[in-house]
């Protein structure tokens, strides 16, 4: 149901979203995506119930707040999240690239509303603490090991999760959050109902998907919190997973694909090569909206629990009951169909391109596998993965090809199952 309402309440909120002429773009684009987050949190509390589950950890019993030990407990955790804050701090003033006026809508909400912000970490920690069976957590054991100048806890695997979910929030939500506030922009001077023709259609629906996309990462790197069950279980914790992540994303990929993969020919693309058949122009172009609506949906069905890098909950309905990674096969799916590399100006420019573009795939084929890798530490992915192997919609048609006309379980494995599952 998270993911009905995101697809849906996201395009409504935005068409039916009022003109703001006194509100700035970036406080705009924060007001829209709690608006949509509001709507999620609705659907999570009333229709999931997510407080009843216990994957959140939380058991709500007032009478914590006056127990010693959750007291004592508290205190270390606020000296572990000031020395979080201060880690960030660290690393936003030392790296160049925060610098620059790109980042400036991230940084600028930062300075205008801290006091709000610190206040409502506050009340959640607060919380969320004082609710915890285990409070003694990653932001625990840091504080702990700040107070003891680094004799104790350094060595805690909760201290790693925490770290790692720091460094993953730090780096991708002034990313993310910027990328929203400049779409937002962009849309405000656009409106799909004032296209002329499909040319217009398709550039805002193009863009749109995106924008669709940003507000669930949006939404789900800022508020990951166990008030939800929508906090980090654990991360990525191989360098080979996070470097075949992180190389898709600025600044890396900007270098990368301009020296490396470069698989674009210059000044030409699909639009160009079938402006002048207009038929076979809207087929493509309808194809190519029709995988980023895919990729599109594959976030929202993540709703509160998208990130990379990180094990944060399932998803196993559609479009994730076509594949385990329909978000990667229909985003490399459209690069094909937007870049046409295979046509060139001469056939070894053609092959150069096809084989750059190829180089790509190939990076999102090894981001996958670690994704599964990752993911596979709960028994309900592995349960997941046998599924999507055995009956998936992909598994389905290779079956249809070899001339498999039905499934036939292992026998070997049902005993397995049971057992892990």
């Amino acid at each position: 149901m998270t993911g009905v309402i995101a697809i849906i309440a996201i395009p409504v909120i935005h068409f039916l979203w009022p003109d703001l002429q006194g509100v700035s773009d970036r406080d705009q684009t924060v007001l829209f995506a709690l608006s949509v987050f509001s709507l999620l949190v609705v659907s999570e509390v009333f229709y999931s119930k997510v407080y009843r589950k216990p994957g959140s950890g939380l058991v709500y019993r007032p009478q914590n707040f006056f127990d010693g030990k959750y007291v004592c407990d508290f205190g270390i955790k606020l000296l572990g999240l000031a020395a979080s804050f201060a880690m960030l701090a660290v690393f936003y003033y030392s790296a160049d690239i925060y610098r620059d006026d790109w980042y400036s809508p991230f940084f600028s909400l930062l300075s205008d509303y801290w006091g709000l912000i610190l206040f409502v970490i506050l009340v959640t920690v607060t919380f969320v603490h004082f609710s915890m069976r285990n409070p003694r957590d990653g932001l625990w054991h840091l504080g702990r090991a700040v107070l003891t100048l680094g004799r104790l806890s350094t060595r805690a695997p909760e201290l790693k999760v925490h770290f790692l979910g720091l460094g993953i929030k730090g780096y991708f939500l002034p990313l993310m959050f910027c990328y929203l506030v400049y779409d937002w922009s962009y849309f405000q001077t656009r409106s799909l109902w004032s296209s002329d023709d499909f040319y217009d259609v398709y550039e805002y629906l193009f863009r749109f998907s995106f924008f669709l996309d940003l507000t669930i990462v949006v939404i789900g790197y800022a508020t990951a919190t166990r008030l939800l069950t929508s906090q980090i279980r654990w991360t990525e914790t191989k360098v080979s997973g996070w470097l075949v992540c992180i190389i898709c994303y600025a600044p890396f990929w900007q270098l990368l694909s301009r020296n490396y993969f470069n698989y674009f020919e210059s000044g030409f693309a699909w639009g160009q090569w079938l402006w002048d058949y207009p038929v076979l122009y809207f087929m493509w172009g309808s194809t190519i909206l029709l995988f980023l609506g895919i990729y599109s949906l594959t976030s929202a069905r993540m709703g509160l629990r998208f990130s990379n890098l990180t094990y944060r909950g399932l998803a196993c309905d559609f479009p994730y009951n076509i594949s385990k990674h329909p978000a990667y096969i229909s985003k490399n799916i459209t690069w094909w169909l937007i870049s046409i590399p295979f046509i060139a100006v001469d056939f070894w420019t053609g092959v150069a391109n096809c084989t750059a573009l190829f180089g790509v795939n190939a990076i999102y084929y090894f981001r996958a596998r670690h994704e599964e890798m990752c993911l596979s530490k709960a028994p309900s992915y592995r349960a997941y993965q046998r599924f999507i192997n055995d009956r998936g919609l992909i598994a389905q048609l290779k079956r249809g090809i070899l001339g498999q006309t039905k499934w036939i379980p292992e026998q070997k494995n049902r005993s397995d199952v049971r057992t892990r599952i």
